[in-house]
């Protein structure tokens, strides 16, 4: 696959992850810098510090960064050279490392959480605190409550996470159905859910569309979290959390040893 045409998913990925995160800003900001400041409900809390809710949860990251720094890793070693394109001696290596690193990506918790978040405020849900993904039929969960309201609402994101997201491979990867042709230069899966074909070139496609999306969103989620933080200033009015506490989120940049980092914090308003 040329240069061109991964700078060309690139550009269209970038190009939808700033109108979705555009459109969120303004149609509900609370709800924007609750995404962008990783706001999360941590049990527990509420008898210390009066709420559960906090800013700056990082466990997640933390989880996914071993899998995250594997892919980049693996992205910056084959497709930064020009015309990449399976090579005959190690495809099979090649395609079941990208079949090991997608579906790695849709389990990631972090990731597949963000999506049903901005979906969810694209919805006019508001945020997501506590995003339970469920056990099972996660794809019927995703394409009605992540595919669906980002389609229905008429953003570009819609349409990416869709050239990107097939649970079938997932599940054939997982469950060992598949069968990577040579000759054919085809991957055939056979999940529960019925036999299906993709031919290199197809799934190289999907492979790119996720494995971009989950870096642009990432670079972009950081990009705009850290220049909120580095106003130094209340970043929204005073509104109530779930459990009823009235707070309001304040960025900062803090001291630790020589550097300075932006941070969020979650501040209780007390009347």
């Amino acid at each position: 696959m040329a240069v061109t045409m991964i700078r060309d998913i690139q550009n269209e990925i970038c190009g939808a992850i700033e109108e979705a995160y555009d459109v969120i800003s303004k149609r509900d900001y609370n709800a924007f810098i609750l995404l962008i400041g990783r706001a999360e409900i941590q049990k527990g809390l509420k008898a210390i510090v009066g709420t559960d809710l906090v800013m700056e949860y990082k466990w997640d990251i933390y989880l996914d960064e071993t899998r995250s720094q594997f892919y980049i890793n693996y992205l910056n070693k084959n497709y930064s050279r020009d015309g990449y394109d399976y090579p005959q001696e190690t495809a099979i290596n090649d395609i079941t490392t990208e079949m090991i690193i997608y579906s790695h990506l849709w389990d990631s918790n972090y990731f597949m959480k963000s999506l049903y978040r901005i979906a969810a405020i694209i919805a006019g849900k508001g945020y997501i605190w506590e995003s339970v993904l469920p056990n099972r039929e996660v794809h019927i969960h995703f394409r009605d409550n992540v595919i669906k309201p980002l389609k229905d609402n008429k953003l570009r994101l819609g349409d990416i996470i869709e050239k990107a997201y097939h649970s079938s491979i997932r599940n054939a990867f997982a469950h060992s159905r598949y069968h990577i042709d040579l000759c054919t230069r085809r991957i055939d899966i056979r999940p529960k859910s019925g036999y299906n074909s993709f031919s290199f070139k197809e799934f190289q496609q999907i492979f790119l569309y996720s494995s971009i999306l989950m870096n642009k969103m990432e670079n972009y989620q950081e990009m705009n979290h850290n220049e909120a933080a580095r106003k130094n200033t209340a970043l929204t009015e005073p509104f109530l959390t779930p459990d009823g506490v009235k707070v309001q989120v304040f960025g900062r940049m803090i001291q630790r040893g020589e550097e300075q980092y932006p941070e969020f914090r979650l501040a209780r308003i007390i009347e």
